[in-house]
């Protein structure tokens, strides 16, 4: 059986399951699949776990086995979720000793996120996910462990297995939802070039989920956006899986703000490569603001997991503004704020158009006082900070344009020292 859309109107009682190896955080581990099952709406009844690697073939020893039947049989529990990923046959005996529904952290994490997808690429993504993890799990049940029977002189007489047949069912399903997301990934490249043609400066927000990211959205939003519709932003994990967009603009300069996908450790292989499209935001993006979340308990260990997953994205090395969210929680150092307060953001802000002037420099073009039909041109054409008499011509100022028209690249002059002020 697998659980798959949940109404929310009532809670499943779990029992969680997790190994101590002795090589992370457990105890912070099994308290984030706590807080994964509650987002979930699973009830976690009880936990257990044991000193051992994940090597053994029921996942956990015989006498832990023992425990675990014990304690479903006694709470009347009919869901078991272990704290780490299992493989096909683990979860297959596990699953096949206890006589109940098993699902791993993977199951769980997509879980969520099939419940949280909204719109089409996000669907499209939680399923490519899904299949992919489902395929090398398939195995059937005794009274469909037969043949299909096969029809016609062409076909193979004896049929073929029904575990065969389900199998590639699920292949054309898999390759099917893969063909529709490679299709809306062309559109999002399409918008992407757009953006890069139109010079819109785009920020997005990345970091653990839950940090805060869409109230920080909602934030710069109101400050500089156009749109004043909000992001849904709840206190939950995962509240967000598709990049919503705002457009805004800071100093004159056109600006899109992109919430992005929360992160979180150990993220199945198979959801980060389905929401490759997606993640892809910030690839492009100009500037990334990592947001942390500073009332954790276990910030720095979800910070890790933030940069990690940047440099898996190849992006460690763009501009990228670091603040700490959640201050009215709690204790903090570094760039402080209270995205829910507003606390401190105004520091944000200058420091946001610190690093967008570091990015995108003044541009300067000179045009003598005989070409005024080439200063007409340069007015109807970019968006013009300070224009400056000088001897033989106009200084012109201008913000950044990254691709200056041909007629015009012959007037473009190193740029002076713009402390100065200019007359305008």
């Amino acid at each position: 059986m697998w659980i798959w859309n949940w109404s929310g109107a009532f809670l499943i009682k779990a029992i969680l399951l997790g190994l101590d190896q002795g090589d992370l955080d457990f105890e912070a581990s099994m308290e984030e699949t706590k807080a994964l099952m509650e987002a979930a709406d699973l009830e976690c009844l009880y936990s257990l776990f044991q000193k051992a690697r994940n090597n053994a073939t029921h996942y956990v020893k015989s006498g832990k086995l023992l425990e675990v039947q014990l304690a479903m049989q006694s709470m009347e529990v009919d869901l078991l979720i272990t704290n780490d990923a299992l493989s096909p046959s683990q979860h297959r005996n596990l699953s096949e000793a206890l006589n109940v529904e098993v699902w791993d952290r993977t199951q769980l994490i997509l879980a969520i996120f099939g419940s949280r997808a909204q719109d089409r690429a996000s669907k499209l993504q939680v399923e490519v996910a899904r299949l992919s993890y489902l395929l090398p799990r398939m195995s059937l049940t005794h009274h469909s462990s037969g043949r299909e029977q096969g029809g016609g002189a062409r076909n193979r007489g004896s049929g073929e297995q029904a575990l065969a047949l389900a199998k590639r069912v699920t292949l054309r399903q898999l390759h099917k939802a893969e063909r529709e997301l490679k299709e809306l990934e062309a559109q999002r490249e399409v918008q992407a070039r757009l953006r890069q043609r139109n010079a819109i400066f785009t920020i997005a927000l990345v970091g653990y989920t839950n940090a805060g990211k869409s109230t920080l959205m909602n934030r710069l939003n109101q400050k500089f956006g156009k749109d004043v519709k909000e992001v849904r932003a709840n206190d939950r994990l995962f509240e967000s899986l598709s990049p919503s967009a705002r457009y805004g603009e800071i100093d004159g300069i056109p600006v899109l703000f992109l919430d992005t996908v929360g992160f979180v450790s150990r993220l199945p292989h198979s959801l980060v490569k389905a929401f490759h499209s997606t993640l892809k935001v910030v690839q492009e993006a100009d500037l990334i603001i990592h947001v942390n979340d500073a009332s954790s308990a276990n910030w720095y260990l979800e910070k890790e997991v933030t940069l990690q997953t940047l440099n898996e994205l190849e992006v460690l090395d763009k501009p990228r503004i670091e603040v700490n969210n959640k201050m009215d929680l709690g204790p903090c150092s570094g760039l402080c704020i209270s995205a829910r307060e507003g606390t401190n953001c105004e520091l944000l802000y200058d420091k946001i158009k610190a690093k967008m002037l570091e990015i995108r420099p003044l541009m300067e073009l000179f045009v003598p006082y005989d070409q005024n039909e080439v200063l007409d041109s340069i007015k109807a054409h970019y968006t013009i900070q300070a224009i400056v008499e000088e001897e033989a011509g106009y200084r012109i100022q201008l913000k950044y344009h990254p691709n200056l028209k041909a007629e015009h690249r012959a007037f473009e002059r190193s740029s002076y020292d713009h402390h100065h002020n200019p007359k305008h």
